[in-house]
This record gives structure tokens, C-alpha cells and sequence, in this order.
């Protein structure tokens, strides 16, 4: 059973916190609080303290309106002068719009907010892979991961396919791609690479062995 997919077709409604605040609400749960949202961001903050203080690089799941986000970067602002970098992976795509839409706090562009339909669609990212091969802190925001704990765990256990057929839909390269169709793609990443590591065609494409390397170590 393939678990990348869960949909996004989820209602999002929208209320209004007694602090005047976009609160949003799916399947009936409130992901910030409905008194006063930033005041529990400055709790979420606080928690996450030994967390932010250890790195200036942070993977944050869940994206609510952001609020939490806008209280944090301000922490990091402190914490890290020189600079910080922000992942938040946000899994509903209609709460993303929403936010869009509504924009209840503007972040610096040291934060990035993605949202895709698919796990598999998140590890298409370069930017995104490269900033977890850097292994960042990671901060679960409450509300948003227990509603979206199915995707998370999806996303935290992630590992790229070994086979080449599926191994196609990550590459972006057209020659690339051309000539792995030419191979036998029912093998294997690993069986492909130990059959041509040795051949001199392909010194030109070292970053072909070391792509599909990476897809056999699951890394």
C-alpha cells in the first residue's frame, strides 16, 4: 500500500480569535488559540528553547496561520545575528492558500513555507534536501502534527525507491532520464551501478553514480 499520498480535500474554516486574529480550523480542530494566538506562540517558542538554541538551522512541521513561525523567527533573530534558515512543511494545501490568501504575519526569506500533495513530491525539492542533509533541529508544531501525524511519520521514515523505474520521477535531467529508459529499468539502482561503475562512458556522468548512490543508501 502506497501511504505518499493523503489528500488535502479537507474544509478549512476560518475564525476569528477574541485578540481580532485569522484562527483556522480543520475537522473541527483549532490550530491556534481561539484567546489569543500569539500569546501561545510565545509558549511554543519557549518550549522549543533548548531546540532553537542548539541550531540556527530548524525543520518546523505544521504551518497553522503562522504564528508560531513569526514568534520563533524572532527568537532566532536573537539567537543568531548572523543568520538562520526555516523549513515548515505544511501537507494541507488549502490551509496553505489560505494563509496566502489572508496573510496574517510576513516572514524574512530565511523562512521557506512548502507545500506539496506528496511525500514523494517534498524529497523532489532540492533545496529542501539539501537543507536536511544538513540535519536541522526539528520542531513539531502540537495542533498541526496530530492532525497530520500520519503524514509526518510518512515524511520522517521517507526513503528514496531503489528501483530505477521509480528512481525516474526524482530526476530532472533530460539526458539522464533518456538514458536510463535505454537501460533495464525492472533492476535495481544498486545492480545498475555495480554493472557500469567501471565503464569509461560514464566519467562524464560521476554524478550519476553518486545520485543513484544516494538512492540506494535510502539517504
Amino acid at each position: 500500500m502506497d501511504n505518499s499520498h493523503f489528500t488535502n480535500s479537507t474544509i478549512v474554516e476560518v475564525k476569528s480569535s477574541k485578540t481580532d486574529l485569522p484562527v483556522p480550523v480543520v475537522n473541527n480542530v483549532h490550530l491556534h488559540s481561539i484567546y489569543n494566538p500569539e500569546r501561545e506562540a510565545e509558549g511554543f517558542v519557549g518550549a522549543s528553547e533548548k531546540t532553537l538554541s542548539k541550531s540556527s538551522k530548524i525543520l518546523v512541521f505544521g504551518l497553522g496561520f503562522g504564528y508560531h513561525i513569526a514568534k520563533m523567527e524572532q527568537r532566532l533573530k536573537a539567537l543568531y545575528p548572523n543568520g538562520y534558515q526555516v523549513f515548515v512543511i505544511e501537507p494541507n494545501q488549502e490551509l496553505y492558500r489560505k494563509w496566502k490568501d489572508l496573510r496574517p504575519n510576513i516572514f524574512s526569506p530565511n523562512i521557506k513555507v512548502i507545500s506539496y500533495s506528496e511525500v514523494k513530491d517534498f524529497y523532489k525539492d532540492k533545496e529542501l534536501v539539501e537543507f536536511l542533509s544538513e540535519k536541522p533541529g526539528i520542531l513539531p508544531h502540537p495542533a498541526s502534527f496530530q492532525l497530520n501525524d500520519k503524514f509526518f511519520k510518512t515524511f520522517m521514515s521517507f526513503h528514496y525507491p531503489t528501483s530505477i523505474m521509480e528512481s525516474l520521477y526524482f530526476i530532472e535531467d533530460e539526458k539522464l532520464i533518456s538514458y536510463l529508459q535505454n537501460e533495464d529499468t525492472s533492476q535495481s539502482t544498486s545492480e545498475l551501478i555495480e554493472r557500469v561503475k567501471n565503464k569509461g562512458f560514464l566519467q562524464g556522468y560521476d554524478f550519476l553514480t553518486l545520485a543513484l548512490d544516494e538512492m540506494v543508501e535510502g539517504r
